[in-house]
């Protein structure tokens, strides 16, 4: 397989290198040393995709305030990450780190946005995702399209057995009232898109006055949500920000669909604006890279209406 190719031939690039660097402090021709320190130059780009900067992981704040709030109006702290993609690339951010980085962070509520695997063992899932249970704030998750079969196998049901046994609260196509930093607010989510399973009837029975937020995985949910229901927020992954983000060509490599990318989009309805947020993600699909797109943990103040 190609992915599993580049993912240990890569390797091949130490030993290149060490015969770059010999060349260059050889006593042969200027050219020759030219040459081998212009090509090692070159390849340092992907290399540095491949083997550093996947292991990156930072934290990236912002702070939302939803309609009807202002910088005045109370505010909860919550914790977003998404596609992990533990599975085939063994240099994945392990969900350990994740967890240690979350917790310093000492927030309400943490949201995990889907696509957890990427191909792993079935077996393994328990151990792969068991640093979740550590989590010092309530998790609530929504599975993506690697997790449940577009493409690979469908891994719902061990990962729903993973996610209650580490005390999270999967949210696909239902919605919970609960407390976070002393606030009331609605808990909602939708499955996978890909998987054609959304249903929002819940929607039709959710009380009024209380913030809604809105996860799943594919921010494209948001151009089929009902005009009815009126969410504050949505949350989604799915993007990876492009991972390989070299500027003009990052759509090309990880296509970005619809309308959104990363970060906070202000997206005009039928019946409104609504305000979509994108995490770009921890993991890889495809190639086992990241370049310009580190590996992040999202860490949003959100100011509530009164």
């Amino acid at each position: 397989m190609l992915k599993l190719f580049i993912f240990w031939g890569s390797w091949v690039w130490f030993p290149f290198a060490a015969l770059c660097i010999w060349l260059v402090l050889s006593r042969r021709s200027l050219a020759l040393r030219g040459t081998a320190a212009a090509v090692l130059a070159v390849s340092c780009v992907p290399a540095y995709a491949r083997f550093i900067e996947p292991r990156l992981l930072v934290t990236h704040r912002e702070t939302i305030i939803l309609p009807g709030a202002t910088q005045a109006s109370p505010s909860i702290r919550i914790a977003l990450f998404g596609d992990p993609h533990i599975g085939m690339f063994g240099h994945a951010m392990p969900i350990k780190r994740i967890v240690d980085r979350i917790n310093s962070e000492k927030v309400d509520g943490v949201f995990l946005a889907g696509d957890l695997t990427y191909h792993p063992a079935p077996e393994d899932i328990p151990d792969d995702f068991a640093d979740l249970g550590r989590l010092e704030a309530p998790l609530f998750a929504v599975l993506g399209n690697h997790d449940v079969g577009f493409p690979g196998d469908d891994l719902s049901d061990a990962l729903f057995a993973t996610l209650n046994e580490v005390g999270a609260v999967v949210v696909h196509n239902r919605a919970f009232e609960t407390g976070l930093g002393g606030h009331d607010l609605i808990v909602s989510g939708a499955s996978d898109l890909w998987q054609r399973r959304q249903d929002f009837a819940f929607s039709s029975s959710l009380p009024e006055g209380k913030p809604v937020i809105l996860l799943t995985h594919n921010p494209d949910t948001a151009l089929v949500v009902p005009e009815t229901f009126r969410y504050d927020l949505m949350l989604a992954g799915h993007t990876h920000g492009g991972q390989v983000r070299i500027p003009g060509l990052y759509q090309k490599i990880l296509p970005v669909t619809g309308p959104f990318d990363k970060e906070l989009h202000h997206f005009d309805t039928p019946a409104g604006e609504r305000l979509v947020y994108v995490t770009t993600g921890t993991g890889m699909v495809g190639l086992p890279m990241r370049f310009l797109m580190p590996p992040r943990v999202d860490i949003l103040t959100i100011h509530l209406p009164e």
